[in-house]
């Protein structure tokens, strides 16, 4: 039977699938995997298959939004079960950084860089002399670092497992870094037709100010406009924000509220699993950018 069904556990927890030829088939796989299922509702659908994936993901954001605990890992920014971020970082110490992620980053100074392979540092040894002759190049190295320091857990740590940062990438002559987190770009630099550097930067709505019009008095006050892009992993709660040039972007990097939001939404997606981009890590940039500034963690 193809259509939408919803998986019900004996905690109060729930998942969200669909399948396009045999629902039966999947709640049959589900059974293998899950032994508290105590039921299942079922809905036909007869539409084409993206309409489908589209009310999948429209169903598992309404979820989220009601409150329910869902153990979708794709659509959903959070998600019920153990975490491989819990065998670098504890489920403690999570918790901790989130209360204070400059203060907490800090603590791992004396942390040894990730054992790259030598081919990928020296394949991007050209970008990175090409991003070091920018006049801005020490403005854009702090602006990563301040991001890193900010918003993602145990930076250091978790470098190239769980976070990682491109430099000039190929296949974007606009873009001039990139962090990818999970499977989500949650933080980019790039250049503007006009030649003025904007940033992309993805946070968690529900830790923004309450309310449309506050939010957006807000934001404006900061000389930042909302985004419309949304990514899968981001979750129904998701917000893009762009800033437009070196003290729109300084601004929102430093901004507590704005930070706070941005590193919510960075330590969810790390639990999901690690990034997708670790062949596109730059070590050099990432160096540079953890070894910029040091912020006051107060």
């Amino acid at each position: 039977m193809r259509g939408i069904y919803l998986v019900e556990f004996a905690n109060g927890a729930c998942y969200i699938g669909i399948s396009g030829s045999d629902c039966a088939s999947r709640l049959i796989a589900h059974g293998k995997t899950y032994d508290d299922i105590t039921g299942f509702r079922l809905q036909r659908f007869a539409g084409a298959y993206s309409a489908l994936r589209d009310r999948e993901r429209s169903l598992i954001h309404d979820a989220e939004k009601s409150g329910l605990v869902v153990r979708n890992r794709e659509h959903a920014l959070r998600f019920e079960g153990t975490s491989v971020l819990n065998d670098v970082v504890t489920t403690d110490d999570q918790a901790l950084w989130l209360e204070e992620p400059v203060a907490r980053n800090s603590l791992d100074f004396d942390c040894a860089p990730p054992d790259l392979p030598a081919n990928q540092i020296e394949s991007y040894a050209h970008r990175w002399a090409r991003f070091g002759g920018r006049p801005d190049a020490t403005d854009l190295i702090e602006i990563v670092g301040k991001y890193l320091k900010s918003t993602v857990c145990h930076a250091r740590r978790t470098e190239a497992q769980f976070w990682s940062v491109s430099c000039l990438p190929t296949s974007n002559p606009t873009r001039l870094s990139c962090v990818t987190i999970n499977w989500m770009e949650t933080f980019v630099l790039f250049t503007a037709p006009s030649g003025q550097v904007q940033a992309s930067l993805f946070v968690d709505g529900d830790e923004l100010p309450h309310g449309a019009f506050r939010c957006a008095i807000y934001l404006r006050r900061r000389g930042i406009r909302r985004g419309k892009i949304k990514h899968a992993p981001g979750g129904a709660s998701q917000q893009q924000l762009i800033a437009r040039g070196h003290k729109a972007i300084e601004t929102m990097t430093e901004d507590p509220v704005i930070m706070r939001a941005a590193a919510s939404l960075n330590l969810a997606l790390m639990r999901k699993g690690r990034s997708s981009q670790i062949r596109s890590h730059c070590a050099q940039l990432a160096r540079a950018a953890l070894d910029a500034t040091v912020l006051d963690p107060a």
